[in-house]
């Protein structure tokens, strides 16, 4: 913690050759052989990519492997970037992976935060504006909570109150962009209309495929029934939310 209450990360770097030393190995602990085969085994992942990405040849992987070339401190974060990093595509474009660090023995992904991303214009994707900060999620309670690629994770901010009280103004969610087709799943969904981007619950006709787009604070806002799947640009499905307090 600093003076001003705030946690702040410990850089991965050591600033003496014995931390170093011992930083490294307990780094180069935590990745097996045995890891990186099942993550090369992942839809998106090969052994080619994995060596571009390390910036060395097909065979230097191969060898690795195989246990015939050691594996260096350095390359730690390079391999769990890659297996870890969404390879999914929105629009055309692959999304950017998150940063991925070891804190305290664990893994974290420093998903961005967009502050102004609910309440955006039309035409603004989150590839399009840097993010205001990145927060860190644990990468073993991502993969069960996505269920998908982390690189397809965002955090946004709740504006307005059309759906209260599950989710009130000032809400943080961790929208996941890989799920963008609510006839899979019935849940809250970020989508794209004419004002911008909105939070809504999505529900679908089992007997039609038809989509209902509700607002939880029903009262003061109207749900809209019997829409076609294709007639709204669904962005992502929230799965978390966050909330401060005591303001």
């Amino acid at each position: 913690m600093d003076s001003r209450g705030e946690s702040r990360w410990e850089p991965l770097h050591a600033d003496s050759p014995i931390r170093a030393q011992t930083d490294a190995a307990r780094r180069i602990a935590m990745l097996t052989i045995e890891q990186i085969r099942e993550g090369l085994a992942q839809p998106g992942k090969s052994q080619k990519g994995l060596a571009a990405a390390m910036g060395v040849d097909n065979s230097t992987i191969s060898r690795l492997l195989a246990g015939k070339r050691p594996m260096r401190a350095h390359e730690i974060p390079v391999i769990l970037g890659y297996l870890e990093a969404g390879s999914s595509v929105a629009g055309g474009r692959a999304r950017a992976m998150p940063e991925i660090v070891q804190i305290g023995g664990d893994r974290f992904a420093m998903l961005p935060v967009y502050d102004d991303m609910v309440s955006a214009g039309p035409g603004l994707e989150a590839e399009d504006a840097p993010p205001s900060y990145r927060i860190a999620f644990r990468v073993d309670w991502l993969r069960r909570a996505a269920r998908g690629n982390i690189g397809d994770l965002v955090v946004l901010t709740v504006d307005g109150d059309s759906m209260e009280p599950t989710l009130r103004q000032g809400d943080s969610v961790l929208v996941d962009m890989g799920q963008q087709r609510p006839g899979q799943k019935d849940g809250i969904y970020v989508i794209r209309t004419d004002g911008g981007l909105q939070v809504k619950r999505v529900a679908v006709n089992p007997t039609n495929g038809r989509i209902s787009v509700i607002s939880d604070n029903k009262d003061l806002y109207p749900t809209f029934s019997d829409i076609q799947p294709d007639a709204i640009h669904v962005i992502g499905r929230v799965i978390w939310l966050g909330r401060q307090v005591g303001m």
